[in-house]
């Protein structure tokens, strides 16, 4: 019954980065660079300027980049904060397939660590890689409540495996580590994100920390259940847990190479609808404003319409509301960071728009999802005109790709502010080399 947790551990404790397809492999270098702008815009936030004074003026000093901020850290200290501000504006990548953002979970825990102990970034990406595919694996196996944020849960898996890749872990204490890690979940809710509490962005910083504890208390001697994973995964946080799905072509086919990268700030299930949006302006002669408008009509999968709140609390919470989202990009003509600001948040235009969308979930289309992710819409405006378009597959996903040159403008837009548009350049270009870096405590040229 438990003969995929040894499966488990051998993929881990085999693979190299010579195992891994090319095409996952280069979209893993692009989630680097992706995680590493998202990480460093989010440290700009208030919020997390304050955690990062209390955190690093009360915390040990070490090797780890503390992204974003120029300093350097402990690596439970850095991992923490890091992954803290990559879920801060919505910009970090994630998995359909996976049910979450394995990403955020896993690169934090094997960054910090990989430049406290001088790892090489081929080193650093192999962890990276098989972490990432074990907590996306597991993701996938199982069906998620949907008031349970998968934050926290099944990525301290993927953070303790990455770790342990790093230090050496023998594979004999491999298999103990997952059942260790596995019964490690935290227990967030999504009502965080609707209701705009940032307390929600601490979530994945349970994985990066807890990752790194898992790994230590192995070391030390402790012990986790036979079977740490079932429990969480089919009885606590999710149900329906499928063993065989998280080993079936493992090592073979990689869930890794099927994520997709942000193009909008905001939950990717909103995506579909602001597709859908773009895609009914498209055919109006001219720009439509917010006034002319008399009602939005969405019919899509259950997740958009999930998101539905209009009664808007701060920036972060326009993140997770759909109406707000269109009505945002309306009014901002763009779907950038400028439409989820705290400006935006408190436009009565903005909100007024957003109370007219009315939302419908369409069975058939929730049953298709996430293989599909449909979405129809239609724009009813005050002369009788009627405008209408349709998400199949987002934009970004492998069905519908995006090119290279909007992630690199993505990260240029996002990081020329902070670094400046030469070293955004530099770092953009290392970032998407780093298996040639020999030493990560190198990584950048420093602090960043």
């Amino acid at each position: 019954m438990t003969d995929y947790i040894d499966r488990i551990a051998d993929f881990v404790h085999r693979t190299r980065l010579e195992d891994i397809p090319p095409a996952a492999l280069a979209h893993l270098r692009r989630i680097f660079a992706d995680t590493l702008v998202a990480m460093a815009a989010g440290m700009q936030q208030p919020e997390m300027r304050a955690l990062v004074s209390r955190q690093l003026d009360e915390g040990a000093d070490g090797m780890a980049q503390v992204v974003g901020t120029g300093r350097r850290a402990a690596p439970m200290d850095a991992a923490a904060l890091n992954a803290t501000a990559g879920c801060w504006l919505e910009l970090d990548e994630g998995n359909l397939r996976t049910n979450g953002h394995p990403g955020i979970q896993v690169l934090p825990a094997a960054l910090a660590v990989a430049q406290q102990l001088g790892a090489s970034g081929r080193e650093f990406l192999e962890a990276c890689a098989v972490g990432y595919e074990v907590s996306g694996r597991l993701g996938g196996a199982c069906d998620m409540r949907m008031i349970v944020h998968p934050h926290g849960t099944y990525g301290v898996v993927g953070a303790a495996v990455a770790v342990a890749r790093l230090r050496g872990l023998p594979r004999e204490r491999l298999r103990e580590l997952v059942n260790l890690a596995g019964s490690s979940p935290l227990a967030g809710n999504r009502m965080t994100m609707k209701d705009g509490a940032t307390l929600r962005n601490w979530y994945a910083a349970h994985s990066a920390q807890m990752g790194q504890m898992a790994v230590r208390l192995v070391e030390s001697g402790f012990t986790g259940p036979h079977d740490g994973i079932r429990p969480t995964c089919n009885d606590i946080l999710y149900d329906n847990f499928r063993p065989h799905d998280v080993v079936e072509g493992l090592g073979r086919e990689w869930v890794l190479a099927e994520g997709y990268l942000k193009l909008y700030p905001c939950a990717r299930p909103i995506h579909a609808a602001i597709d859908a949006l773009r895609d009914a302006l498209a055919r109006a002669p001219r720009p439509v404003t917010a006034e002319e408008i008399v009602a939005i009509d969405l019919r899509s999968f259950r997740f958009v319409v999930y998101l539905d709140r209009t009664d808007i609390r701060n920036a972060f919470a326009t993140r997770f509301s759909t109406p707000f989202a269109l009505a945002s990009a309306i009014w901002h003509g763009s779907h950038g960071l400028e439409c989820f600001s705290d400006e935006a948040a408190a436009r009565p235009a903005i909100l007024e728009l957003a109370r007219r969308v009315r939302m419908t979930e369409v069975p058939e289309y929730t049953a298709a999802f996430p293989a599909r992710q449909h979405c129809d819409l239609a724009i009813t405006l005050r002369d009788g005109r009627r405008l209408e378009g349709r998400c199949e597959t987002m934009r970004g996903e492998p069905g519908n790709p995006a090119d290279d040159a909007e992630f690199e403008r993505k990260f240029l837009a996002i990081g020329s502010p902070i670094w400046g548009e030469p070293r955004a350049r530099a770092l953009y270009a290392e970032a998407l080399a780093v298996d040639a870096v020999g030493d990560m405590r190198g990584f950048a040229g420093g602090p960043i």
